[in-house]
């Protein structure tokens, strides 16, 4: 099958016009026993909810089927977007219904066409506890776009392979499952005015994607028209929980600029990503077991090349926490970046730094007052929150830092009087830390023979480590700081304030 799209300046918002066409994906409902006419009735019901409609030239019963001829996908009351040559509608012995379209087109006069290819693309609609059920599963999805205006052009190839999907309409969930073996692109984009004339390819396998949405009692998912239904909503209990994860990935981006011509290779070991958002917290995670990069600057002799072991970040808080304060957290994790000998050069020819891998740990966590959906009313509507967002407390639980030959680290824990925040004053932290620093006066020597730093310069970063550290060692200072009662702060047992 192919569907074609011709594109023009309305292109993007025609297209968006029929995201609610897709949502009665979201919005059937249950029958006793599912047949083609009820399927069809649904469709089209829930196109109407969505500002749409979908109408045929001719409908052809059958036997446990549905013949749809000519059928037209338009907004309320204008021209059609999309045309669907035919459309099978075929009741199975599974008690599900399957779909089987032909050519499908949707096109405007522009300089612009997107053509959409399948192979073995099979679509299924089926009884579930809440409503209707979806299917979706192809040997290969690819979609080819191609731009032409003036001298500036963009062209395209987008290609899923093995792809699998289901969603799922429980009593208070929607759920949603999606795997794909290879998720591959290749792009070739030329600018002169921007000064644009580059390509990328990318290659990934084995993506997958699973997770439901909450929904509230009586919620109409194509009723969150504005941001005041979505904050209602949110209140009301609509979450969502996913996670992504993904294979191997590769891919190269290359630049032909003349001012600037470079090119880089890049690649990346499993990964996972999971976000989890409700009235309660919104919390996001990503992780990649490593990665490696292949830098080709303009005028070296020879590549640049970097490698990652593990990548970590993560970022979550809370949403809502009426009085009780409620816990946020900040982790980042670079593990055993290096670099080769060409990079190095680049920088330090002589080897005067010292060369080993670069480490970075972060881990912050605490606990907060606040209300974000309070805080998005107000924005929206241009009046004062209702509330007032307060740090409760803050734990470093880590944080290492180790380059250059010199290692950091430090933990320490605050909590925070907020009494002055009202009338506009900060929150006072009451509490301590300790750092720790390992080889800074080496550092700083390399750095005075690379010749980036001068006598003078060090003179006073040495000034500076000796006031706020107390030597433990060989090049080892520590610091203890401490924040006390009435803003006073202390390190050392001497009071810088």
């Amino acid at each position: 099958m192919k569907v074609l799209f011709r594109e023009n300046g309305m292109f993007r918002s025609k297209v968006l016009m029929t995201a609610p066409v897709m949502a009665f994906l979201m919005s059937g409902t249950a029958h006793a026993a599912l047949t083609v006419d009820q399927v069809w009735a649904d469709l089209q019901a829930a196109a109407v909810a969505g500002g749409m409609t979908i109408t045929a030239a001719t409908e052809v019963p059958g036997d446990g089927e549905l013949t749809l001829n000519g059928v037209s996908i338009a907004p309320a009351g204008e021209a059609a977007i999309a045309t669907i040559s035919d459309v099978s509608i075929v009741e199975q012995d599974d008690g599900s219904v399957a779909f089987f379209p032909g050519e499908i087109k949707v096109q405007n006069s522009g300089p612009g066409t997107v053509v959409i290819t399948h192979e073995a693309l099979s679509i299924s609609a089926f009884e579930d506890a809440g409503g209707l059920g979806y299917g979706i599963d192809a040997d290969s999805l690819k979609a080819v776009v191609n731009v032409v205006e003036g001298d500036s052009s963009f062209d395209g190839t987008f290609d899923m392979v093995a792809l699998a999907g289901r969603y799922t309409r429980g009593l208070e969930a929607l759920g949603v499952e999606m795997s794909v073996d290879r998720l591959l692109y290749a792009i070739n984009q030329k600018d002169p005015a921007l000064g644009i004339d580059g390509a990328q390819t990318s290659d990934t396998e084995d993506l997958a994607l699973s997770g439901e949405i909450t929904l509230p009692e009586g919620l109409d998912l194509l009723s969150l028209q504005d941001s005041a239904g979505f904050i209602a909503a949110v209140r009301g209990g609509l979450g969502l929980d996913f996670e992504a994860t993904q294979g191997v990935s590769k891919g190269d981006i290359a630049d032909s600029n003349p001012m600037m011509p470079m090119s880089l290779a890049f690649s990346s070991e499993p990964g996972t990503t999971t976000v989890v958002a409700n009235k309660d917290v919104f919390d996001v995670a990503t992780s990649v077991e490593g990665m490696a990069l292949t830098l080709r600057p303009p005028m070296t002799p020879a590549p640049v090349n970097a490698t990652t072991d593990a990548f970590v970040f993560g970022f979550g808080m809370p949403l809502v926490t009426g009085e009780t304060a409620g816990d946020y957290g900040f982790e980042l994790k670079l593990e055993n970046l290096v670099f080769d000998e060409a990079a190095w050069g680049m920088i330090d020819p002589d080897a005067v730094l010292e060369r080993g891998p670069l480490d970075v740990a972060l881990d912050l966590g605490g606990t907060a007052k606040i209300d974000v959906l309070d805080l998005m009313a107000s924005a929206e509507t241009g009046t004062a929150p209702t509330t007032t967002p307060e740090v409760q407390s803050l734990d470093i639980r880590t944080l290492a830092i180790k380059a250059l030959g010199a290692t950091a680290t430090g933990s320490g824990a605050f909590t925070f009087d907020n009494s002055m925040v009202a009338m506009g004053g900060p929150p006072l932290p009451v509490g301590t830390a300790d750092v720790r620093l390992e080889g800074g006066n080496k550092v700083i020597d390399a750095l005075i023979k690379l010749g980036v730093m001068t006598e003078e310069d060090a003179m006073g970063a040495r000034m500076m480590m000796a006031m706020f550290g107390q030597s433990a060692g060989d090049d080892v200072l520590t610091s203890k700081i401490e924040a006390r009662e009435g803003g006073s702060i202390f390190v050392n047992g001497q009071q810088i304030q």
